[in-house]
């Protein structure tokens, strides 16, 4: 059975950001993440909200949230690369959350 994932990304604005909305949020991540890590596709459908620019800036974390999490297991935590890895992802975030006005889920 297929899995919906409906983001609205498109929260910039948006002066009442409740905590639903943000759970929702990371809860949908969070599922994106495992299904990365999953071995097989996952059967998932994904409807996006949002410009361009934000839609672009979620897949660019997404991405770099993946490409420091396998640097991390493949190198560890104080390799060059991972901390490269790293400051990536920090740089994505940041735009991330400029563009939708939404946490990233995953930050310390």
């Amino acid at each position: 059975m297929s899995k919906k994932i409906n983001l609205n990304l498109n929260h910039k604005n948006n002066t009442r950001l409740t905590e639903d909305i943000g759970s929702t949020f990371a809860n949908d991540v969070y599922f994106l993440m495992q299904s990365l890590y999953g071995g097989r596709p996952p059967d998932v459908k994904i409807a996006m909200a949002g410009n361009q620019g934000q839609i672009m800036s979620f897949f660019t974390a997404l991405q770099s949230e993946k490409r420091y999490m396998d640097s991390f297991m493949k190198h560890g935590l104080n390799d060059t690369q991972t901390k490269h890895s790293h400051y990536e992802l920090e740089d994505a975030v940041r735009e991330f959350e400029f563009e939708t006005g939404l946490t990233w889920p995953f930050t310390q």
